[in-house]
Protein backbone atom coordinates (compact mmCIF):
# COMPACT_ATOMS: atom_id res chain seq x y z
CA UNK A 1 0.00 0.00 0.00
CA UNK A 2 1.36 3.38 -0.57
CA UNK A 3 1.95 5.61 2.22
CA UNK A 4 1.26 9.24 2.20
CA UNK A 5 3.89 10.34 5.04
CA UNK A 6 4.67 13.38 5.31
CA UNK A 7 2.89 14.50 1.63
CA UNK A 8 -0.02 17.04 1.68
CA UNK A 9 -3.10 16.30 -0.53
CA UNK A 10 -4.55 18.88 -2.51
CA UNK A 11 -7.73 18.86 -3.23
CA UNK A 12 -10.69 16.49 -3.03
CA UNK A 13 -9.04 13.08 -3.32
CA UNK A 14 -9.88 9.57 -1.90
CA UNK A 15 -7.57 6.82 -0.50
CA UNK A 16 -7.99 3.12 -0.82
CA UNK A 17 -4.72 1.55 -1.27
CA UNK A 18 -4.24 4.38 -3.61
CA UNK A 19 -4.77 7.95 -4.01
CA UNK A 20 -7.52 9.28 -6.39
CA UNK A 21 -7.73 12.36 -7.92
CA UNK A 22 -10.33 14.08 -9.71
CA UNK A 23 -10.60 18.03 -10.16
CA UNK A 24 -8.40 20.74 -11.41
CA UNK A 25 -5.16 21.48 -9.28
CA UNK A 26 -5.96 18.21 -7.08
CA UNK A 27 -2.66 16.17 -6.56
CA UNK A 28 0.12 15.68 -4.41
CA UNK A 29 3.00 17.75 -3.13
CA UNK A 30 6.13 17.26 -0.88
CA UNK A 31 9.98 18.52 -0.16
CA UNK A 32 12.45 16.04 -1.05
CA UNK A 33 16.46 15.82 -1.21
CA UNK A 34 17.97 12.92 -2.93
CA UNK A 35 18.45 11.43 -6.25
CA UNK A 36 15.18 9.78 -7.71
CA UNK A 37 11.59 10.31 -7.64
CA UNK A 38 8.90 8.49 -9.89
CA UNK A 39 5.34 7.87 -9.60
CA UNK A 40 3.45 4.74 -10.89
CA UNK A 41 -0.29 6.11 -12.16
CA UNK A 42 -3.02 5.40 -14.59
CA UNK A 43 -6.49 7.13 -15.55
CA UNK A 44 -10.11 6.07 -15.09
CA UNK A 45 -11.65 7.39 -18.08
CA UNK A 46 -14.49 9.45 -18.07
CA UNK A 47 -14.31 10.93 -21.95
CA UNK A 48 -10.93 10.71 -22.13
CA UNK A 49 -8.31 7.68 -21.81
CA UNK A 50 -6.12 10.52 -21.15
CA UNK A 51 -5.21 13.11 -18.29
CA UNK A 52 -2.85 15.91 -18.43
CA UNK A 53 -0.50 15.91 -14.82
CA UNK A 54 1.96 18.60 -14.27
CA UNK A 55 5.25 18.18 -12.34
CA UNK A 56 6.21 21.68 -10.62
CA UNK A 57 9.61 21.90 -9.04
CA UNK A 58 10.84 24.47 -6.65
CA UNK A 59 7.47 26.25 -8.07
CA UNK A 60 8.96 26.76 -11.59
CA UNK A 61 5.46 26.97 -12.91
CA UNK A 62 7.19 27.92 -16.20
CA UNK A 63 9.56 24.61 -16.72
CA UNK A 64 6.52 22.25 -15.55
CA UNK A 65 7.00 18.67 -16.80
CA UNK A 66 4.21 17.53 -18.63
CA UNK A 67 2.90 14.22 -18.21
CA UNK A 68 -0.16 12.79 -20.11
CA UNK A 69 -0.70 9.63 -18.12
CA UNK A 70 -3.73 7.08 -20.04
CA UNK A 71 -5.66 4.06 -18.69
CA UNK A 72 -2.67 1.75 -18.64
CA UNK A 73 -0.70 2.11 -15.29
CA UNK A 74 2.96 2.81 -15.72
CA UNK A 75 5.72 4.01 -14.09
CA UNK A 76 7.03 8.05 -14.62
CA UNK A 77 9.88 9.24 -13.87
CA UNK A 78 9.01 12.95 -12.08
CA UNK A 79 12.83 13.85 -10.54
CA UNK A 80 16.59 12.50 -11.78
CA UNK A 81 18.93 14.63 -10.08
CA UNK A 82 21.53 14.52 -7.78
CA UNK A 83 22.81 18.08 -6.53
CA UNK A 84 22.08 16.77 -3.05
CA UNK A 85 19.73 19.92 -2.58
CA UNK A 86 15.95 20.05 -0.85
CA UNK A 87 13.87 20.68 -4.01
CA UNK A 88 10.15 21.32 -3.47
CA UNK A 89 7.65 18.86 -5.24
CA UNK A 90 4.24 19.46 -7.21
CA UNK A 91 2.26 17.03 -9.14
CA UNK A 92 -1.12 18.54 -9.95
CA UNK A 93 -3.90 17.70 -12.54
CA UNK A 94 -3.84 20.51 -15.11
CA UNK A 95 -6.95 18.94 -16.99
CA UNK A 96 -10.34 18.49 -15.66
CA UNK A 97 -12.94 16.13 -13.40
CA UNK A 98 -14.67 15.26 -16.39
CA UNK A 99 -12.00 14.05 -19.00
CA UNK A 100 -10.58 11.23 -16.49
CA UNK A 101 -9.48 10.21 -13.14
CA UNK A 102 -5.97 9.89 -12.06
CA UNK A 103 -5.01 7.07 -9.82
CA UNK A 104 -1.80 7.16 -8.02
CA UNK A 105 -0.67 3.72 -7.15
CA UNK A 106 3.01 4.42 -5.89
CA UNK A 107 5.73 6.12 -5.31
CA UNK A 108 9.47 5.46 -5.61
CA UNK A 109 11.90 7.30 -4.35
CA UNK A 110 16.28 7.37 -3.87
CA UNK A 111 16.47 10.18 -0.59
CA UNK A 112 14.14 11.04 1.62
CA UNK A 113 10.88 12.75 2.35
CA UNK A 114 11.56 15.54 4.59
CA UNK A 115 8.91 17.67 6.84
CA UNK A 116 5.46 18.07 5.18
CA UNK A 117 4.72 21.23 3.84
CA UNK A 118 1.83 23.79 5.15
CA UNK A 119 -0.78 25.69 4.20
CA UNK A 120 -2.44 27.61 6.51
CA UNK A 121 -5.27 28.64 3.87
CA UNK A 122 -7.69 26.61 1.68
CA UNK A 123 -9.64 28.24 -1.39
CA UNK A 124 -13.11 26.41 -2.14
CA UNK A 125 -14.18 26.91 -5.59
CA UNK A 126 -17.36 25.35 -7.08
CA UNK A 127 -19.05 25.77 -10.00
CA UNK A 128 -18.83 24.91 -14.10
CA UNK A 129 -15.84 25.02 -16.94
CA UNK A 130 -14.83 28.48 -16.30
CA UNK A 131 -13.74 27.07 -13.26
CA UNK A 132 -11.66 24.36 -14.76
CA UNK A 133 -10.82 27.15 -17.72
CA UNK A 134 -12.12 24.93 -20.06
CA UNK A 135 -10.46 25.71 -23.69
CA UNK A 136 -7.99 28.76 -22.47
CA UNK A 137 -5.02 27.69 -24.55
CA UNK A 138 -7.11 27.24 -27.64
CA UNK A 139 -9.20 29.63 -29.93
CA UNK A 140 -12.74 30.81 -29.82
CA UNK A 141 -13.04 28.63 -33.41
CA UNK A 142 -11.29 25.73 -32.08
CA UNK A 143 -12.53 22.31 -31.20
CA UNK A 144 -11.88 21.25 -27.45
CA UNK A 145 -9.23 19.11 -26.87
CA UNK A 146 -7.93 17.60 -23.99
CA UNK A 147 -4.68 19.41 -23.69
CA UNK A 148 -6.10 23.16 -24.66
CA UNK A 149 -7.09 23.30 -20.88
CA UNK A 150 -4.19 23.72 -18.33
CA UNK A 151 -6.48 24.86 -14.90
CA UNK A 152 -3.28 25.80 -13.24
CA UNK A 153 -3.56 28.90 -15.24
CA UNK A 154 -6.60 29.71 -14.52
CA UNK A 155 -8.41 31.58 -12.58
CA UNK A 156 -9.15 29.71 -9.56
CA UNK A 157 -5.85 27.98 -9.00
CA UNK A 158 -3.87 31.20 -10.06
CA UNK A 159 -6.38 33.30 -7.02
CA UNK A 160 -5.17 30.13 -4.57
CA UNK A 161 -1.74 30.54 -5.34
CA UNK A 162 -1.11 34.12 -4.87
CA UNK A 163 -2.92 33.45 -1.08
CA UNK A 164 -0.17 30.40 -0.98
CA UNK A 165 -3.22 28.39 -0.02
CA UNK A 166 -4.60 25.16 -1.35
CA UNK A 167 -7.30 24.82 -3.80
CA UNK A 168 -10.32 22.33 -2.98
CA UNK A 169 -12.40 22.58 -6.51
CA UNK A 170 -15.41 20.62 -7.61
CA UNK A 171 -15.46 21.44 -11.13
CA UNK A 172 -18.44 20.48 -13.93
CA UNK A 173 -17.94 21.63 -17.48
CA UNK A 174 -21.57 22.13 -19.04
CA UNK A 175 -23.31 20.99 -15.51
CA UNK A 176 -25.57 23.68 -13.78
CA UNK A 177 -26.43 24.02 -10.44
CA UNK A 178 -29.86 22.78 -10.98
CA UNK A 179 -30.23 21.89 -14.93
CA UNK A 180 -28.23 22.71 -18.37
CA UNK A 181 -28.67 21.57 -22.27
CA UNK A 182 -25.21 20.55 -22.42
CA UNK A 183 -25.26 17.45 -20.19
CA UNK A 184 -27.47 13.81 -21.02
CA UNK A 185 -29.95 13.72 -18.88
CA UNK A 186 -30.34 17.75 -18.62
CA UNK A 187 -30.66 17.47 -14.42
CA UNK A 188 -27.13 16.94 -13.39
CA UNK A 189 -27.36 19.53 -10.47
CA UNK A 190 -24.13 20.44 -9.19
CA UNK A 191 -26.16 21.23 -6.03
CA UNK A 192 -27.31 17.58 -5.38
CA UNK A 193 -23.05 16.48 -5.40
CA UNK A 194 -21.86 19.11 -3.04
CA UNK A 195 -20.12 16.83 -0.82
CA UNK A 196 -19.17 14.63 -3.35
CA UNK A 197 -15.41 14.10 -4.56
CA UNK A 198 -16.00 15.17 -8.46
CA UNK A 199 -19.35 14.88 -10.89
CA UNK A 200 -18.71 11.21 -11.51
CA UNK A 201 -18.02 10.02 -8.58
CA UNK A 202 -20.40 8.17 -5.62
CA UNK A 203 -16.92 9.00 -2.86
CA UNK A 204 -18.31 11.38 -0.33
CA UNK A 205 -16.16 14.29 0.48
CA UNK A 206 -16.55 15.76 3.91
CA UNK A 207 -16.36 19.63 3.50
CA UNK A 208 -16.57 20.21 7.39
CA UNK A 209 -13.14 18.83 7.36
CA UNK A 210 -12.02 22.25 5.38
CA UNK A 211 -11.57 25.58 6.33
CA UNK A 212 -12.06 27.85 3.53
CA UNK A 213 -10.12 31.43 3.37
CA UNK A 214 -12.53 32.41 0.92
CA UNK A 215 -15.29 30.34 -0.97
CA UNK A 216 -15.91 31.29 -4.52
CA UNK A 217 -18.99 29.97 -6.47
CA UNK A 218 -19.58 29.78 -10.69
CA UNK A 219 -22.83 28.86 -11.33
CA UNK A 220 -25.79 30.11 -14.09
CA UNK A 221 -24.05 30.13 -17.17
CA UNK A 222 -25.15 26.79 -18.16
CA UNK A 223 -28.68 26.98 -16.28
CA UNK A 224 -29.65 30.36 -17.88
CA UNK A 225 -29.45 28.71 -21.63
CA UNK A 226 -32.16 26.16 -20.08
CA UNK A 227 -34.70 28.56 -18.68
CA UNK A 228 -35.67 28.83 -22.62
CA UNK A 229 -36.48 25.30 -23.20
CA UNK A 230 -39.22 25.34 -20.67
CA UNK A 231 -38.54 21.62 -20.14
CA UNK A 232 -40.10 19.72 -17.06
CA UNK A 233 -43.68 21.14 -17.56
CA UNK A 234 -42.06 24.39 -16.51
CA UNK A 235 -42.47 27.97 -18.29
CA UNK A 236 -39.03 30.25 -17.93
CA UNK A 237 -40.50 32.07 -14.98
CA UNK A 238 -40.92 29.10 -13.31
CA UNK A 239 -37.47 27.73 -13.97
CA UNK A 240 -35.61 31.27 -13.42
CA UNK A 241 -37.40 30.86 -9.39
CA UNK A 242 -36.27 27.16 -8.96
CA UNK A 243 -32.42 28.18 -9.78
CA UNK A 244 -32.80 31.29 -7.67
CA UNK A 245 -34.50 29.16 -4.98
CA UNK A 246 -31.43 26.67 -5.53
CA UNK A 247 -29.23 29.02 -5.20
CA UNK A 248 -30.39 30.04 -1.62
CA UNK A 249 -30.37 26.27 -0.45
CA UNK A 250 -26.49 26.33 -1.75
CA UNK A 251 -26.07 29.81 0.42
CA UNK A 252 -27.67 27.79 3.58
CA UNK A 253 -25.45 24.68 3.51
CA UNK A 254 -22.32 26.74 3.14
CA UNK A 255 -22.98 28.68 5.71
CA UNK A 256 -23.92 25.66 7.67
CA UNK A 257 -20.87 23.82 7.27
CA UNK A 258 -18.47 27.09 6.66
CA UNK A 259 -20.00 29.81 9.07
CA UNK A 260 -19.27 33.06 8.34
CA UNK A 261 -16.54 32.67 4.96
CA UNK A 262 -16.90 35.52 2.64
CA UNK A 263 -18.44 34.15 -0.32
CA UNK A 264 -18.18 35.48 -3.89
CA UNK A 265 -20.56 35.36 -6.31
CA UNK A 266 -18.42 35.19 -9.73
CA UNK A 267 -20.39 35.78 -13.08
CA UNK A 268 -20.12 37.77 -16.14
CA UNK A 269 -16.82 34.92 -17.05
CA UNK A 270 -18.77 34.01 -20.34
CA UNK A 271 -20.36 37.21 -21.18
CA UNK A 272 -23.73 35.43 -20.32
CA UNK A 273 -26.17 38.67 -21.01
CA UNK A 274 -28.94 37.18 -20.38
CA UNK A 275 -28.66 36.02 -17.07
CA UNK A 276 -26.71 39.32 -15.61
CA UNK A 277 -29.97 40.76 -14.25
CA UNK A 278 -31.13 36.86 -12.99
CA UNK A 279 -27.39 36.64 -10.90
CA UNK A 280 -27.80 40.73 -9.74
CA UNK A 281 -31.30 39.57 -8.38
CA UNK A 282 -30.01 36.29 -6.66
CA UNK A 283 -27.38 38.86 -4.84
CA UNK A 284 -29.85 41.38 -3.83
CA UNK A 285 -32.41 38.87 -2.24
CA UNK A 286 -29.52 36.81 -0.27
CA UNK A 287 -26.89 39.97 0.66
CA UNK A 288 -28.11 40.77 4.20
CA UNK A 289 -28.38 36.77 4.65
CA UNK A 290 -24.86 35.79 4.14
CA UNK A 291 -21.66 36.96 4.00
CA UNK A 292 -22.02 37.30 0.59
CA UNK A 293 -20.10 39.21 -1.97
CA UNK A 294 -21.23 40.28 -5.87
CA UNK A 295 -18.17 39.25 -8.38
CA UNK A 296 -18.78 40.52 -11.44
CA UNK A 297 -16.19 40.26 -14.07
CA UNK A 298 -16.26 39.75 -18.20
CA UNK A 299 -14.02 37.42 -20.08
CA UNK A 300 -12.61 38.02 -23.52
CA UNK A 301 -14.39 35.21 -24.65
CA UNK A 302 -11.17 34.16 -26.87
CA UNK A 303 -10.98 31.00 -25.65
CA UNK A 304 -12.29 27.56 -26.68
CA UNK A 305 -16.68 28.13 -27.08
CA UNK A 306 -16.20 31.29 -26.04
CA UNK A 307 -14.78 30.68 -22.92
CA UNK A 308 -12.26 33.15 -21.04
CA UNK A 309 -8.43 32.92 -22.40
CA UNK A 310 -5.18 32.09 -20.42
CA UNK A 311 -4.59 36.11 -20.64
CA UNK A 312 -8.19 36.70 -19.39
CA UNK A 313 -7.89 34.24 -16.75
CA UNK A 314 -5.00 35.94 -15.77
CA UNK A 315 -6.81 39.28 -15.50
CA UNK A 316 -10.02 37.78 -13.82
CA UNK A 317 -7.74 36.64 -10.87
CA UNK A 318 -6.07 39.72 -10.62
CA UNK A 319 -9.51 41.24 -10.60
CA UNK A 320 -10.78 38.51 -7.52
CA UNK A 321 -7.03 38.66 -5.58
CA UNK A 322 -8.04 42.29 -5.26
CA UNK A 323 -11.47 41.95 -4.20
CA UNK A 324 -10.69 39.36 -1.56
CA UNK A 325 -7.82 41.82 -0.08
CA UNK A 326 -10.59 44.15 0.26
CA UNK A 327 -12.89 41.89 1.87
CA UNK A 328 -10.54 41.10 4.27
CA UNK A 329 -9.31 44.27 4.73
CA UNK A 330 -6.11 44.05 2.77
CA UNK A 331 -4.57 41.08 5.42
CA UNK A 332 -3.74 38.18 3.54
Amino acid sequence: MMKLDNIYIHGRTFFRNSLYLYNTASGIEFNFIGYFVSIKMKTIPIQQNNAWMKVIIDNKYDDAIDIKPNNIESEYIIFNNDDKQIHNIKLLKASEAIESHVVISDITYKGEILNKPLYDKEILVIGDSTVSAYGNLGKATDVKTLYDTDGLQGYAYLTAKYFNASLNSLNGSGWGLCFSPWTTPMRRPLFDIYDKTSPFSDETFDNKKIKPYVIMLSFGTNDSYYFDLGKDDKNKDELINEFKLTYHKMLVKLKNDFSNTPILMVYGLMNEKHNFDIMHDIYLDNKDKFNLYECFILGDSQGVSGHPSKESHKEISQKVIKMIMEIKDGRN
